[in-house]
């Protein structure tokens, strides 16, 4: 809370004395006036003191007396505003002064400080403004820290991504190279090793290409106007066989039966096709999928759910971190690269949306909302 500047018992004894002492340096100048006035109005020595008090006698009862001294006092009523006005800027400037100094403090460097100052309100608005811009710059300085911190770790977690199939493509090669086999089967086993590594590698680089292109600034949306529900269905129709060979149901469902929104069909269907695909991979024991399209309100509400193995309840908060993996050994061995959820939220967030994760021990559900837009 800002608080208002206290003035020490020497600095406002400045005050008042720089306010009293202009009043009277006035009054000192009425009285010079007024006798230099009635000595030439008189036609009197300016040189003769007793001249001087003669005259400021007849004017005391002078007819004219009341009116003079009613002119006087509005000019002294006036000297007196002035005075005022004077003190108030002395203490402005000494507002300003004070500003000043917690700003070279901030300016050393400290921008976890602000100027918790209540000055007048023309000052204030200049401090308002200054510390919103502190604040702001103090946040981008943050942000620049949490973007540098962010790339080191994506630096670090691709490196070791690579260098683990690497190291193996490597080593079958080396075995080869070197004619350390016994026979062509071995030959073969190693080159299908080594391929089985470089699919993976692809896999990761193709990954990391999508996920740098839906961070980057200019990465922009090509909207068209479609039927959600006929999407899911579309997609229910392109798993049919692989959810045939996995014994699983899909279910699409949807309310109304005919959703109309903007939005990227080529990255929405590339979105639930990798949340589709993660359930098939990893919904053990999963006999259903269901595809639920629904408006709530001024939303539209899309939910992919199976009711295969639960997600650790631990684990549900780090889902869409990059390069997170819920059972790390499973997801290598399924060929998961740890991106493909963070991909996901990216891609929904440039639709203005978002993702949500929930699972229990019936249902392990993905809930997606857009905004809902007129149809143009």
């Amino acid at each position: 809370m800002d608080k208002k500047i206290q003035l020490s018992s020497k600095e406002k004894g400045v005050l008042l004395a720089e306010g009293i002492g202009t009043f009277l340096l006035f009054q000192i100048v009425n009285i010079i006036l007024i006798v230099i006035s009635e000595l030439f109005y008189n036609n009197q020595n300016f040189g003769d003191i007793n001249s001087v008090i003669a005259v400021l006698r007849s004017d005391l009862t002078h007819s004219t007396f009341w009116g003079i001294w009613f002119f006087l006092a509005v000019v002294i009523l006036i000297e007196l505003t002035v005075s005022i006005n004077v003190a108030i800027k002395s203490y402005q400037q000494y507002e300003v002064h004070k500003v000043e100094k917690q700003l070279e403090i901030i300016a050393a460097g400290k921008l976890d400080q602000r100027i918790d100052l209540k000055v007048n309100k023309k000052l204030q608005g200049v401090v308002n403004s200054i510390n919103l811009l502190i604040s702001n710059t103090d946040e981008h300085i943050e942000e620049q820290k949490r973007s540098e911190k962010s790339k080191d770790e994506l630096i670090t977690n691709v490196s070791h991504d690579i260098r683990t199939p690497l190291t193996s493509i490597i080593g079958y090669l080396g075995l080869i190279e070197s004619q350390n086999y016994q026979d062509i089967e071995q030959i073969l086993k190693y080159t299908h090793v080594a391929y089985k590594k470089s699919l993976e590698m692809q896999n990761l680089v193709n990954s990391l290409f999508e996920y740098a292109n839906v961070q980057h600034a200019t990465s922009k949306l090509n909207s068209t106007h479609f039927d959600m529900v006929q999407m899911l269905e579309q997609l229910s129709a392109d798993f049919e066989l692989e959810a045939k060979k996995r014994n699983i149901k899909v279910n699409v469902v949807s309310d109304p039966k005919r959703i109309m929104m903007h939005g990227d069909t080529e990255k929405l269907g590339r979105t639930f096709n990798n949340l589709i695909t993660n359930a098939f991979k990893y919904g053990a024991g999963a006999t259903d999928l269901y595809l639920e399209a629904k408006e709530e309100k001024s939303e539209v509400v899309v939910t992919i759910a199976n009711n295969g193995r639960q997600i650790p309840k631990e684990s549900l908060p780090n889902l869409f971190d990059r390069f997170y993996r819920v059972e790390d050994s499973r997801s290598k061995k399924t060929g998961g690269t740890g991106l493909g959820l963070a991909i996901a939220k990216s891609m929904i967030e440039m639709h203005g949306g978002t993702i949500t994760a929930a699972s229990d021990k019936k249902l392990t559900s993905f809930t997606i909302r857009f905004p809902l837009t007129s149809e143009e």
